[in-house]
């Protein structure tokens, strides 16, 4: 009985990070001729079952979560002032729903974290994501109408693929987490994964293989480079293991490369934007970042409100932003700046020391482990500031990305808070080993 519901717990799971990815509803209800694609009834409702039945399972095991939670102040901080900012907003009724919708993603994301040890958070994920990767091939060859981009921007991006997500973009950046977790667990060499489930690492290459493919067929360009920087960057955080005779070349390697490779950038900028099919602007998003700058200048310290930028031409400072810009832009196209301006300065620097406290805590965590889940952390971190520079996935409701973000930060924290107790009880028999003898 105890492993059937261990069993359906995992099914639990590894079902609301697949719909945390805005996968299948969104494509199925998508019409034409809709005014507002992102008009979904169905998810916030399926949203609010979930975190119900995550009470639950919180209260379940309320002694193990209450312990977790602690551990990170700044997100709580964080979650707080998203919810507080139903005092400012200009879309009261709205920054209220999503702020509770916020609270119980959160509660979801340390929830991941009390219940699974990061090495089983990668497994749970790379279920989750075998589920999409298969259902994105079925949908884009058996159903094109569904699994390519077709009238959507105005058919700009007709026939690229999207698989189950809404949109290519989104599924190139699924992808590259994808990658992330099947690559480490293909790479894992610990004798956990030498005991059961080396005969099975083929189908994680398979995993890793198609994810990559699915970015190339995404034509997700900022995907690719992403993909590019991810697999690259992480022989570095490799070499932060060794010692730091061998570090410091490492990074001076890294930095000289980075260096020679900006500079090619820089000198063939117009080539290289042409060639990409971009232009100076990134695509005029240069254009909305002056815009909101504008905006922001006039409630710099909490902003408009937590969700209450880019709605509908019944909000006044969406109204303005569309007018100003002369289309409507769903969103700022980078992460940074729609936090700024949803809760302003002082929401910026809260997630800002979150995710810096996140990033050392990563350091420690990698440096103290020689198992692959000690990579997870600052390659998803990187992936996180990557992503958006030219999106926007980082404070989000029923999101993945927020999800993992808080699994990831709680997870550290506690896994190498028992790494340290461990290394300490092995130097101390080490010592008492060396007395005997």
């Amino acid at each position: 009985m105890h492993r059937l519901s261990r069993l359906a717990e995992k099914v639990f799971v590894v079902l609301t990070l697949f719909f945390s990815t805005s996968a299948l509803i969104p494509i199925l209800i998508e019409k034409e001729d809709s005014v507002d694609a992102s008009q979904d009834p169905y998810t916030p409702i399926l949203f609010m079952g979930v975190y119900v039945v995550t009470l639950f399972l919180v209260i379940k095991n309320r002694k193990s979560f209450l312990y977790v939670a602690q551990k990170d102040i700044w997100i709580w901080l964080l979650v707080g002032i998203a919810l507080a900012s139903v005092l400012w907003t200009v879309a009261p009724d709205l920054t209220l729903r999503r702020g509770v919708l916020l609270l119980g993603t959160t509660g979801f994301g340390v929830y991941l974290a009390t219940r699974y040890t990061m090495r089983e958070q990668l497994e749970l994920l790379a279920w989750m994501f075998g589920l999409i990767i298969l259902l994105s091939f079925v949908f884009a060859i058996a159903l094109p109408s569904y699994g390519l981009m077709t009238f959507q921007e105005e058919g700009a991006h007709a026939g690229a693929w999207r698989g189950v997500i809404a949109h290519k973009n989104h599924l190139g950046r699924l992808m590259n987490v994808s990658t992330i977790v099947f690559l480490l667990l293909c790479v894992d060499n610990s004798l956990y994964q030498q005991k059961s489930q080396q005969k099975y690492k083929w189908i994680l290459w398979v995993g890793f293989v198609l994810s990559a493919i699915l970015i190339i067929l995404s034509t997700s360009k900022t995907a690719f480079v992403v993909f590019l920087s991810l697999t690259t960057i992480l022989q570095l955080y490799k070499a932060l293991r060794g010692n730091y005779n061998q570090v410091i070349p490492s990074v001076l390697t890294v930095i000289l490369l980075v260096g020679s490779i900006a500079i090619l950038l820089l000198d063939n900028l117009p080539v290289i934007a042409t060639a990409l099919g971009r232009d100076l602007t990134l695509t005029g998003r240069t254009d909305i970042w002056g815009v909101m700058f504008e905006l922001i200048w006039e409630r710099p310290l909490l902003g408009y409100g937590f969700n209450a930028v880019w709605q509908s031409w019944d909000n006044e400072v969406t109204a303005y932003l569309w007018r100003t810009l002369e289309w409507q832009c769903p969103y700022g196209h980078n992460g940074f700046m729609d936090l700024l301006a949803e809760l302003g300065i002082v929401g910026l620097i809260v997630f800002c020391i979150s995710y810096v406290t996140a990033c050392i805590r990563g350091v420690m965590w990698l440096r103290a482990t020689k198992v692959v889940e000690g990579l997870w952390p600052l390659m998803y971190l990187t992936f996180l500031f990557l992503s958006n520079v030219t999106e926007s996935t980082l404070v989000a409701t029923n999101s993945i990305f927020w999800i993992l973000y808080i699994s990831i930060i709680f997870s550290t924290a506690v896994e190498y808070e028992q790494a340290k107790k461990y290394n300490y009880y092995l130097s101390v028999m080490a010592d008492e080993e060396g007395r005997i003898n």
